[in-house]
């Protein structure tokens, strides 16, 4: 047995890359590198997406912006414990930017639940027409937004969502 062993050495067991491995680990995390540089320029640049404060081209579409957001709180249910004539107790203030400046802005967006009607293939529950559907179906909101911005520019915007 010590004979076999004999023939088997170091060695001859070493394998000789000359460097192969090491470049092609450094082209590969330059790929991921460039890859993950990518996605971050997309989500940030292009999209917008991680931004906290938004940026918007003119106080309009600030104000426009603020009703896009109350209806993604409604819809998210922020306002479903509101009874019929309950408005928000302060409005909801969003800061944002326009662009070519630093200045923060702000947004003041005001909801309320206006009005309850049965939508069209409900039936209509209760005494008196006093119980909700399922689902919140048939809520009517108002939604006011107002944008202040440079130069005492000011924007305006109302909304009623049906849901």
């Amino acid at each position: 047995m010590e004979g076999n062993r004999a023939g088997y050495s170091i060695k001859k067991l070493s394998i000789n890359n000359r460097g192969i491995s090491l470049f092609s680990a450094v082209l590969i995390a330059l790929f991921a590198l460039l890859a993950l540089a990518g996605l971050y320029f997309a989500l940030t640049k292009l999209l917008g997406t991680s931004q906290t404060i938004k940026t918007y081209a003119s106080v309009r579409d600030a104000a426009v912006g603020g009703i896009h957001h109350a209806v993604i709180m409604i819809q998210s249910g922020s306002f479903n414990e509101y009874s019929v004539g309950e408005c928000t107790s302060s409005p909801i203030e969003l800061k944002f930017k326009l662009y070519g400046s630093n200045t923060l802005f702000r947004n003041n967006i005001t909801v309320c639940l206006n009005a309850y009607k049965t939508p069209p293939g409900y039936e209509i529950t209760g005494v008196a027409y006093s119980k909700f559907g399922a689902g919140y179906k048939g809520f009517i909101y108002t939604i006011i937004s107002e944008a202040e911005g440079p130069e005492s520019t000011h924007s305006r915007i109302e909304a009623v969502y049906a849901r």
